[in-house]
Parts: C-alpha cells; structure tokens; sequence
C-alpha cells in the first residue's frame, strides 16, 4: 500500500527548494564577482577567437568547462543592436559585464495565459556582476543597445554539450 502524502506537503517543500536554490544563484555571483581578476587582464588572458563576434547574432565561445561537467564559462561578444530571445533558465546562471553596457530588460510571467510582460529595464556596466536561478522568476532578455561591443562573461550550471538546449527556457511575451 503506497503512503498517502498530501500535495501541500510537496509544495512547502518545492517553495523551500526554490528559495535555496535562489540563494545559491546568488552566492555564486558574490564569488564570481570576488574571485575573478580586472577585465582588462581576464580579456587579455582569453584564447584566440573568443573576443570575435557575428553579424548575424551575439555568439558564444567556451573558455572553460568543468571537468566534472557541474559548470561552463562563456565568453558572449554582443556587436550592437544584439539581444537575445526573451528568456527564463533551465538552470542557475551568474554573469559579469567585461567590456561596454549592457541592456536588460525584466519581464513577469502569468502562469494562466503562459505569457510574459515586460516590467522593466536595467542598465549593466562593465564591471556588474548578476545571477539568476533556474525556472521562470527571473525572466529577461540581456543585449547591446549601444553603438559599440560588448563583452560578457557568463557561468551556466550545465556541462559544455549541453549549452545550447540547457540554459534558455524560451517564453512568449505580451507586446504593450
């Protein structure tokens, strides 16, 4: 006979997780923002290639992947007028704006119609360093609005393989 557990129970626990796992996305931020060296020498230390970008659309290159597949580094180069989709995570993501401004905008989703509405905007300087958890509560969409490239520097919680199907939890939007 299997034991009866009460739904409520597994929604104090995944609230908990949630929580837990917020702190952790922010932790890692505090260290990637107290651990990593000025821009100008974590630029110049990069292998060649990973400063080229595309016309086509902001493109990542790996600079370090964890030989226990917990964790990869990017370099993202973003040429103006660059953005990415907007987007939750799949999992934990830190960033640090390296070279340029950066532009974020925010949105909140609406569980019953599986949209999601822009409710702000940021500016992230060279410098700033970000996190985000995984799941849908930090919804945005990161890209160069200025007139020169940008450089960022994001750790994503997922082996290298998995970069493109791992990390961007696409989502609609509502235009206003």
């Amino acid at each position: 006979m299997q034991p009866s557990v009460l739904p409520s129970s597994f929604s104090l626990l995944a609230t908990g997780m949630e929580a837990t796992l917020a702190q952790s996305a922010r932790m890692v931020a505090t260290h990637v923002a107290a651990s990593l060296p000025d821009a100008d020498t974590l630029l110049a230390s990069l292998p060649p290639g990973a400063l080229e970008g595309s016309p086509d659309r902001y493109t990542r290159h790996l600079v370090h992947a964890d030989p226990f597949e917990r964790f990869s580094v990017m370099v993202l180069v973003w040429r103006p007028g660059q953005f990415s989709p907007v987007h939750g995570h799949r999992t934990w993501c830190a960033y640090r704006v390296l070279r340029g401004t950066l532009a974020e905008r925010h949105y909140r989703w609406n569980p019953q119609d599986r949209t999601a509405t822009q409710v702000n905007a940021v500016t992230r300087e060279a410098g700033d360093t970000f996190s985000v958890p995984a799941g849908l509560q930090h919804i945005h969409a990161l890209g160069n609005a200025s007139d020169a490239v940008a450089v960022s520097l994001h750790i994503y919680g997922v082996d290298q393989d998995r970069i493109a199907t791992g990390v961007n939890l696409l989502v609609d939007t509502i235009v206003s």
